[in-house]
C-alpha cells in the first residue's frame, strides 16, 4: 500500500481521482449486488402466503432494471475517473523521470544505461496503467464491496454468513500458495524479459554488421535463445499457478457448497426461516464476485512494488549539485589541476591549461589521449574528480547549469537531431528565432542549398536521430543550430568527421562564422584544419605534452611532428590508388 501511496503522490492536485473511481466504482458493484435483495424481496412476497400484485411485481422488475442500468452507469463514471488518474500519474512520472536526467551527469546516465532509461521511460511506467486505471480502484471498490456484502450476510443470519465465510476462507489457501510461489519466480521472469528486450534490439541495431559479416547463425541463435528463454520461464510460472487458479476459482464461487448443508439443518431444526434460507443464498452467490475481484487485484501490489522499485533506483542517484552565484562576463577558459576518471582509471590526470577569451585553441593528439572528454568536462556532462573547470576565473560548479549552457555552443561529432522539422532543428538554438533568422544561419552554415532541395524544403521531417539526411547534411545543421544559438564559447568536437573533400570547404566556412569573436574550443583529428589555431594543444595519455603554434609544435615535438605526417600522407593518399599508398 506504501508503494501505491507513493505512485499517486505522482498525480500531484488530480489525486482526488482515486477517491471519486473507488467511490464510483463500489457503488457500481453494489448496484450489482443489489438484483439478489430484489429477487430476495420477491421470492419473500411469495413465501410469505399474499400473492404480490401484478404492479408490484413490474415495479420490482424495474428496480431491477435500474440498478442494471445505474450499475453501468457508475461504472464508466469511475473507469474514466481512474483512467484519468492513471494517465495524471504515468505523465507525472514521465516528467519526474525527464527532469531527473537532465539533473543526472551524463556518467550516472550511462553507468544506468540507456536501455535501463528506456525501460522506465516506456515500459515499466505504460505498464503500471493497467494497475493504476484497473487493478488498485476496482480493487478497493470490490474490497469495499464484499465487506459491505459480508456484513449484510451477518445481519440476516450470522450462522449462514459463517458457512458462506468458511469456504472463502478455505479458497485462500490456494491464493497464498500462488503468491508465495509467483514472488519467488517475479524476478527471474523478469530478468529474462529484459535479457529477451536487449536481444531482439541489439538484433534489430546489429542487422548491417550481422550481413555484412555473416555472422547469421551465431547472432539469430543469441536472440532465439533469449526469446526461448523468456517462453520457457513464462510457460513454467503459467504452469505452476494453473492448479491453484483453478481450485480458488471453484472454491471462491462455490460458497453454496457449505450454505446449503449448514441452511437445510437449521431451517429443519426450526431456527431458520425459508425467508431467511433463500435470501442468505442470494447473498452468498453474490459475494463470489467481488472475491474473484479482489483476488485478481492482490497480486498487483508485488507487481507494482517491482515497477516502482525500478522507477524509483533512478531517482536515488544524487543530482549533479549546482551553485546559485551568477556567471562571470568573461570568458575565458581554464582547467586548473583537473583530474577526472570514468570508473578506476584516471584519462585527465592533474592537467592546467588557460584558453583566453576570444581565440581559438585547438586539443589535438592521438585516440584515447582525452581530447573529447576535456571539451565534455567544460559542458560539465561530468564533474572532475580533483581541481576545477573555471569560466572567466569562476568554478563551473558554482553557478547554475542554465547559466552555463546559455554561454556554451557544442557541435559534437554525434550529430543528433530530432525527428521534427529542418526549421525546427536549427530553431532549438533559440527557440524564440523567426523563421527569417533561421533561414539566415542556415545560409551561414552553408546548409539553405540543400535544404531547399529537399522534398518539403525547411518543413521537411529529418526522421528519428535525422537519419533522412547524410552525414555532412546533419552536421551543417547542427553547425546552424550552434550559430542561432550564439554563446559565447564555442566546442567544437570533430565537427568535420562526416565531411567528404567537396563539403569541407564549405562546413569550415560556416564554421568561419560560427566562431568570429568567440573563445573556441575545437577538438580535431584532421591537423589541417587547426593549423591557423592561436594555441594548439597536444595531449598524450591524459596529460599536457606540449602546446603552442602549428609552426613551433612541427619545429619542437616529434609526437606532433608524427601526427602530422601521418595526417599530409592520408591527405596524399587515394583508394584509387592514384596517389600515394
Amino acid at each position: 500500500m506504501k508503494e501505491y501511496m507513493r505512485v499517486l503522490s505522482y498525480a500531484g492536485d488530480n489525486r482526488f481521482y482515486f477517491k471519486r473511481a473507488v467511490v464510483l466504482l463500489t457503488l457500481s458493484v453494489l448496484f450489482s449486488v443489489a438484483p439478489f435483495f430484489a429477487v430476495g424481496v420477491v421470492l419473500n412476497g411469495f413465501l410469505g402466503g399474499a400473492m404480490p400484485s401484478l404492479a408490484w411485481l413490474f415495479g420490482m422488475s424495474a428496480v431491477i432494471f435500474a440498478c442494471l442500468i445505474l450499475k453501468n452507469w457508475l461504472n464508466g463514471l469511475g473507469l474514466d475517473a481512474s483512467h484519468r488518474l492513471a494517465y495524471h500519474t504515468l505523465a507525472g512520472m514521465r516528467r519526474r523521470v525527464a527532469g531527473k536526467l537532465l539533473r543526472m551527469s551524463m556518467g550516472d546516465i550511462q553507468d544506468f544505461g540507456t536501455g535501463a532509461a528506456k525501460k522506465n521511460f516506456v515500459e515499466n511506467i505504460e505498464e503500471m496503467e493497467l494497475i493504476l486505471a484497473h487493478a488498485m480502484p476496482e480493487g478497493f471498490a470490490n474490497l469495499f464491496t464484499f465487506g459491505i456484502v459480508l456484513l449484510t450476510m451477518f445481519a440476516v443470519d450470522w450462522r449462514m454468513a459463517l458457512a458462506a465465510l468458511a469456504m472463502i476462507v478455505v479458497g485462500f489457501i490456494p491464493i497464498v500458495l500462488m503468491m508465495t510461489d509467483g514472488l519467488k519466480r517475479m524476478k527471474p521472469w523478469y530478468a529474462a524479459n529484459e535479457h529477451m528486450t536487449g536481444a531482439i534490439i541489439e538484433y534489430i541495431s546489429g542487422m548491417e554488421v550481422i550481413k555484412v559479416f555473416g555472422r547469421q547463425g551465431s547472432s539469430f541463435k543469441k536472440y532465439s535463445e533469449a526469446v526461448t528463454d523468456y517462453r520457457d520461464c513464462t510457460l513454467d510460472w503459467y504452469k505452476s499457478q494453473f492448479n491453484h487458479m483453478a481450485s480458488y476459482t471453484i472454491l471462491l464461487t462455490a460458497a453454496l457448497l457449505t450454505m446449503l448443508p449448514v441452511g437445510i439443518w437449521l431451517y429443519l431444526g426450526g431456527t431458520l426461516t425459508l425467508t431467511t434460507f433463500v435470501l442468505s443464498l442470494l447473498l452468498g452467490m453474490g459475494i463470489g464476485t467481488p472475491a474473484m475481484r479482489i483476488i485478481n487485484f492482490l497480486p498487483q501490489f508485488p507487481q507494482l512494488k517491482y515497477k516502482s522499485a525500478r522507477i524509483e533506483g533512478m531517482f536515488d542517484i544524487p543530482d549533479m549539485p549546482e551553485g546559485a552565484q551568477p556567471a562571470p562576463e568573461r570568458h575565458d577558459v581554464a582547467f586548473d589541476n583537473v583530474t577526472f576518471a570514468y570508473g578506476d582509471a584516471d584519462v585527465v590526470k592533474n592537467l592546467s591549461l588557460t584558453m583566453p577569451e576570444n581565440t581559438v585553441t585547438a586539443l589535438v593528439g592521438e585516440s584515447g589521449a582525452g581530447k573529447s572528454t576535456l571539451a565534455k568536462l567544460v559542458m560539465r556532462f561530468w564533474d572532475v574528480r580533483e581541481g576545477a573547470v573555471r569560466i572567466g576565473g569562476a568554478d563551473i560548479r558554482d553557478f547554475p547549469a542554465d547559466a552555463l549552457m546559455n554561454r556554451v555552443s557544442y557541435v559534437s561529432q554525434d550529430n543528433f537531431l530530432f525527428n521534427v522539422s529542418i526549421m525546427e532543428n536549427i530553431r532549438y538554438g533559440r527557440p524564440g528565432a523567426t523563421d527569417a533568422e533561421v533561414v539566415e544561419m542556415a545560409k551561414a552554415a552553408q546548409c539553405h542549398e540543400f535544404i531547399t532541395q529537399t522534398e518539403d524544403g525547411y518543413d521537411t521531417v529529418v526522421g528519428s536521430s535525422g537519419d533522412k539526411l547524410s552525414g555532412g547534411q546533419k552536421q551543417r545543421i547542427c553547425i546552424a543550430r550552434a550559430i542561432l544559438k550564439n554563446a559565447p564559447i564555442v566546442i567544437l568536437d570533430e565537427a568535420t568527421s562526416f565531411a567528404d573533400p567537396e563539403n569541407e570547404d564549405r562546413i569550415q566556412e560556416a564554421l568561419s562564422r560560427l566562431i568570429a569573436g568567440k573563445t573556441v574550443i575545437i577538438v580535431a583529428h584532421r591537423l589541417s584544419t587547426i593549423t591557423g589555431a592561436d594555441n594548439i594543444v597536444l595531449l598524450a595519455n591524459g596529460t599536457l605534452e606540449a602546446q603552442g603554434k602549428h609552426e613551433e609544435l612541427l619545429a619542437r615535438s616529434a609526437l606532433y611532428k608524427k601526427l602530422w605526417d601521418a595526417h599530409r600522407e592520408s591527405m596524399d593518399w587515394d583508394i584509387g590508388g592514384q596517389g600515394k599508398c
